[in-house]
């Protein structure tokens, strides 16, 4: 039987309105991110005073204690922040309770990994948890074949205010429907809907290529951009000239995740000390 198209909206409406009851974000409070127009450049200066920041990733392996010395372990040795990422929401949002705790002036973020569509958690924990920065994988910019579509719109509305939203184009694991879409396409897309733009290697640990880096920030001015893989005092002098932040965790950690002092320093030298 034919189904009118107003009936298939109202259809659609609902089925939209029932996968927001459920993920614990009602319409009332999902337009947080409406009518406020910031410049990312402005609100990234916030986060810290140095031009090139390093955003530490902090993984909940471990214990609370664990995750709390990977922070002090950061803010001691040069570090802008840390990111704590999860796939335990629970987990997570208690090492982000303790987190915050102990460090009420510094600069926390996070990204859960329970889910390829992890927007909604995501900000939830920020908002919760008072934090800076919100990271996610996909950002919903590239159509992939791991996830559906999800509505820019939705992300952005949905997006607490005063967080810093950084997600990624052409991620690591992400197999994009269109191969042959470029990264300058991405890019261009990306600047109207996240605060900073996110690219990586091809996986955890392998470096970030620069000749991405340039590309993308040929066609971004001053919008910010980071590198979230394989980054590290070696090899980061190749990506100063392009990107703003780092999220980092291999190149200065141990083999348990463990957030290595000398390491952080190192990283810190090589990215220098310039402030805005």
């Amino acid at each position: 039987m034919k189904q009118s198209f107003g009936a298939f909206c109202k259809a659609q409406a609902l089925i939209l309105a029932t996968a927001i009851s459920f993920s614990g974000i009602s319409i009332a409070n999902a337009d947080e991110g409406q009518g406020v127009d910031v410049n990312p450049r402005v609100e990234f200066q916030k986060l810290s005073k140095r031009k090139k920041q390093i955003w530490v990733v902090g993984y909940t392996n471990g214990t609370i204690e664990d995750s709390l010395r990977d922070g002090e372990v950061t803010f001691a040795n040069g570090g802008d922040a840390i990111v704590y990422e999860g796939s335990d929401y629970r987990k997570l949002s208690q090492v982000l309770a303790a987190a915050r705790a102990k460090f009420p002036d510094k600069t926390l973020g996070v990204n859960y990994l329970g889910a390829t569509i992890s927007y909604i958690e995501t900000f939830e924990l920020a908002k919760k948890h008072n934090l800076q920065i919100a990271w996610t994988d996909y950002s919903g910019i590239d159509q992939i074949v791991e996830a559906p579509e999800i509505s820019l719109h939705h992300v952005d509305n949905s997006k607490p205010a005063g967080v810093f939203y950084v997600s990624g184009i052409h991620m690591k694991y992400l197999t994009l429907k269109d191969p042959n879409k470029s990264i300058e396409k991405s890019a261009r897309q990306a600047m109207g809907w996240m605060d900073g733009i996110t690219i990586t290697g091809p996986g955890t640990g392998q470096a970030t290529d620069p000749e991405k880096a340039r590309r993308t920030r040929a066609v971004i001015g001053d919008h910010p951009m980071g590198a979230a893989s394989g980054t590290s005092p070696e090899n980061i002098s190749t990506l100063l000239p392009y990107i703003d932040y780092v999220l980092v965790n291999t190149s200065i950690a141990g083999p348990d995740r463990r957030i290595l002092p000398e390491r952080v320093r190192a990283l810190r030298e090589a990215m220098g000390e310039e402030t805005h």
